[in-house]
Order: C-alpha cells, then sequence, then structure tokens
C-alpha cells in the first residue's frame, strides 16, 4: 500500500499562490467614499492649478474657480464674467464639472463645500496668489462618511489635499 502526500515544495507553491491572490484582492473589497472623495479633490486641484496658470500667463484677463451653490460641482470663468463658464480651449465646451457626470464620473455622491472662500469665487492675481484672501481658503469633499480637504495658501497660491 502507497501512501501518497504532498511533497514541502508543492505545499509552499500553493501557498505562495493563495497569498499572492488575497494580497490583490484584500484591497478591492475596502470602501471607495475615500477613493471618490480623493479622485474629486484631484481634480479640483488640476482645475484651480489651471485657473492659477491661465491667470499668470493672461494678467489682463483673470480666471477665477467658481463653486456652484449647490456643491455639485464648480466651473472656471472669466473673473469679469464670474456666473458664466468660459468655453474650453480645446473642445469649446463651457468648463464646467458636475460632480459624477462627464469627466468626473467616478465621483458620484461627492458633493464640495468651503470655508473662507468669498462668495464661492476663488480668484488669483498675477503672482499666482489668491485674489483678495487673507486666511487659506479650505474645500471640504465629502462622499458619505469620507472627507478629503483642500487648502489652498493664499500668499503663495501652493494646493494641498489632505485625508
Amino acid at each position: 500500500m502507497k501512501h501518497r502526500a504532498f511533497t514541502m515544495i508543492e505545499l509552499m507553491i500553493s501557498l505562495s499562490v493563495l497569498a499572492i491572490a488575497c494580497a490583490l484582492i484584500i484591497p478591492l473589497s475596502g470602501s471607495t467614499t475615500l477613493a471618490r472623495a480623493d479622485a474629486a479633490a484631484r481634480i479640483l486641484r488640476a482645475d484651480i492649478e489651471y485657473a492659477q496658470v491661465r491667470t499668470i500667463a493672461h494678467p489682463d484677463d483673470p480666471v477665477s474657480l467658481v463653486l456652484a451653490e449647490d456643491g455639485s460641482g464648480w466651473w472656471v470663468a472669466r473673473s469679469s464674467e464670474p456666473d458664466v463658464p468660459m468655453p474650453h480651449e480645446r473642445t469649446g465646451e463651457p468648463y464646467e464639472l458636475i460632480l459624477g457626470q462627464g469627466r468626473a464620473s467616478m465621483t458620484t455622491s461627492v458633493d464640495v463645500t468651503s470655508k473662507g472662500l468669498h462668495g464661492r469665487i476663488l480668484q488669483f492675481d498675477s503672482l499666482g496668489g489668491l485674489n483678495g484672501h487673507l486666511a487659506d481658503p479650505v474645500f471640504s469633499l465629502r462622499c458619505d462618511t469620507s472627507e478629503v480637504q483642500l487648502t489652498v495658501h493664499a500668499s503663495t497660491g501652493f494646493i494641498r489635499i489632505q485625508d
């Protein structure tokens, strides 16, 4: 009668494959609310940087970022017409973002609020600092119980994202 058993090498290979599979699957089972809020914060940072760079490049035609009153998104507008989204340079479409739609489709259920922002408008001066702000405005992007904050340094325009 022969007894068959697994060799030590076969057991080690099986355990290694199982460990790799677990390492790949476990992070996917976590909550996506923080990831959605973080994605929204990174898109907001990109749009703020666009407004900042465009104002530095064209100081005679400054650009502002305007938050929607209901917290559903924002748009980039000429400072002379803050209620009208300016056309995107490449597409000609209004430079407007609604959370959960278009390039922000992965940000469903996220809303944005701000503290220290004058009239929902963020405007830069010709050197990249904030125009008319003494304190650093803070944007809060929330998705269910997760929150990501984005702070714009008033004098330099430096943007920091923190979970």
